[in-house]
């Protein structure tokens, strides 16, 4: 036993020498993470989904290029409101992916999870600016995948049981310009007709969306072990 003991001991001495000894371009890059949530129970463990720090802040990150495309890409601390709002939103699609899977939607062509891939990287400020970012967080092109994947799976369910939400009347676009309140008050109506229409349909889906995370966060067990702290 104390042979086996010593005998581990020297090979764990070695190994650290050996990291330490290897040239700083020749060490991986490695993130350091934890978990800021778990969608489905308690515990990690079958049919739980793990939320990881690090694809919170990596869709952080990702809004925050697309913001600013122009400036250097956003590597530094994070506000923690826009962790706590990127949270929510990686949580309310992952909700609804489990609901599309329990459901049995079928899975998105592969055409529709390169709309998302695309949308990804134009939300990031286009795809070098994307694969700048990865490069720069040393983090990989799967998670984008994954992302994008999820994404597909969460339009492809919400086509199917919001149809009509997008239906919004010639009646109901006038009444709304006439009552005022939209992005479009200072335009004639004739020049802005179809854009308001499209500004009401996406309302109308949000709050759509909205109302389904409410009652999927409800039903699903979850547990958030990241605060993502102040402000």
């Amino acid at each position: 036993m104390v042979r086996r003991t010593a005998l581990a001991l020297a090979l764990l001495l070695l190994l650290l020498l050996l990291a330490l000894s290897s040239p700083a371009g020749a060490q991986p890059r490695l993130r350091v993470d934890g978990i800021a949530a778990l969608v489905g129970g308690a515990a990690p463990g079958r049919g739980v989904t793990t939320i990881l720090r690090s694809d919170v802040e990596l869709r952080a990150r990702i809004a925050l290029a697309g913001e600013a495309p122009d400036q250097p890409l956003p590597i530094g601390p994070l506000p923690g409101s826009l962790l706590r709002a990127s949270l929510d939103e990686v949580i309310g699609e992952i909700l609804i992916a489990r609901e599309a899977e329990r459901v049995r939607v079928a899975l998105p062509a592969g055409a529709r999870v390169a709309r998302e891939r695309a949308r990804l990287a134009e939300s990031a400020g286009g795809a070098e600016r994307l694969r700048d970012l990865l490069r720069a967080l040393g983090a990989s092109p799967d998670e984008i995948e994954t992302i994008a994947r999820r994404r597909a799976l969460v339009t492809t369910f919400l086509e199917a049981n919001l149809e009509g939400t997008t239906v919004v009347t010639d009646a109901v676009v006038e009444q709304t310009y006439a009552a005022g309140g939209h992005p479009f008050e200072d335009q004639p109506l004739d020049q802005v007709l179809e854009q308001l229409r499209a500004y009401l349909a996406r309302q109308a889906i949000d709050h759509a969306v909205g109302r389904w995370v409410t009652v999927l966060r409800e039903r699903t067990p979850l547990r958030i072990l990241t605060s993502f702290g102040e402000p």
